[in-house]
């Protein structure tokens, strides 16, 4: 059973918003309140843990299903997002008579060496990580746990571990070959200043891509602009006062990135997709961009999520099986951000 924020508020005499605040990495917080907020939710996860241990008649040990946050990116956007895939995957992992731990491990405020070591003393019998913002050098701790590791959103090739993710290149090349069809070749694609495993990859394949269709060289059509709405939003306003020069279409690397980019659009009353054309990476919220019915290329998250625990406790089993990668195509929602222009080429 998770705690709630004002089950925490209320035992530790401070305000639901300073846990939250605590909880989900955001400014607000002294340290000291964040680390008594951060060590008090983790005494009572481990108390529900060994009376829902005792009370068992059966358990095989613990699935743990860590969520690594190196610098709190993805934590900002996913927050209060987890809950409905926990329970999922806990109905997963209670069927196959295991116990699931979700933890979420804050690299700048947390000791690594006490998870570590709160992983052996719980008994975890595998671990599923949700990876998007590791780096390779921080899987090697957990090969000492010894036990079956799966990744999510990340590939760690020396340490030859089992990984889910999204196709980004297949949906890169869906997004360019989309583009093409209608007509364009000046492509620029938006990018956010952080370097996590999926942004690198679709960057890559947005120069692959462009090579292929024979768009020219791509590798100075990406432009960089920030890692919040906020900042997005002024580096967007400041390239279109420089110009765009004759840029046709924009690919939107993130959420993050049509957000800010699409209000810097917006407000310059720059028609989409007549004067400029628009696809996205990765979905939002349809109230998001007033006016604009964005184009997506759409990757899957809960489905991939729940797999690759199922996979990971068939692992646990010893089921003697090879490395494996399984990468989730992506789809693309047509919406009415992209001009045709092939429709009034040589007519």
């Amino acid at each position: 059973m998770r705690i709630k924020a004002k089950e925490i508020a209320k035992e530790l005499g401070i305000s639901p918003a300073t846990v939250s605040l605590a909880l989900n990495d955001r400014p607000g917080v002294s340290p000291q309140t964040r680390q008594q907020i951060l060590d008090y939710v983790r005494e009572k996860e481990e108390k529900q843990f060994f009376e829902q241990m005792q009370g068992t008649k059966i358990c095989k040990g613990t699935v743990m299903m860590l969520n690594y946050i190196k610098n709190g990116i993805i934590m900002e956007r996913s927050a209060g997002q987890p809950s409905a895939l926990v329970e999922e995957a806990e109905r997963a992992v209670s069927f196959a008579g295991y116990q699931i731990c979700y933890r979420i491990y804050q690299e700048r405020t947390q000791s690594l060496s006490d998870l570590l070591e709160d992983c052996r003393r719980m008994n975890v019998r595998g671990i599923y990580i949700m990876a998007a913002e590791m780096r390779q050098g921080d899987i090697y701790p957990f090969l000492d746990l010894k036990v079956p590791i799966v990744i999510g959103d990340n590939l760690f090739y020396e340490a030859g571990l089992d990984s889910f993710l999204i196709d980004n290149r297949e949906g890169i090349e869906r997004c360019v070959d989309y583009l093409v069809d209608k007509g364009h070749s000046h492509i620029v694609y938006l990018a956010e200043t952080i370097d996590i495993f999926n942004f690198v990859e679709r960057r890559e394949a947005f120069i692959l891509e462009m090579a292929k269709r024979q768009c020219g060289d791509a590798t100075n059509r990406i432009r960089h602009l920030g890692s919040n709405v906020e900042d997005v939003y002024a580096s967007m306003r400041q390239y279109l006062n420089e110009g765009i020069k004759g840029t046709t279409a924009f690919v939107l690397e993130s959420s993050v990135i049509s957000l800010g980019a699409g209000k810097a659009l917006l407000e310059r009353q720059i028609r989409i997709p007549r004067d400029v054309s628009l696809i996205g990476f990765d979905a939002l919220p349809p109230v998001s961009l007033p006016g604009i019915d964005l184009t997506l290329i759409k990757g899957t998250h809960t489905k991939r999520h729940l797999a690759a625990i199922r996979h990971l406790i068939r692992h646990i089993e010893g089921d003697d099986e090879e490395i494996v990668r399984i990468y989730y195509k992506t789809r693309l929602l047509e919406g009415k951000s992209v001009f045709d222009k092939a429709k009034y080429i040589y007519r």
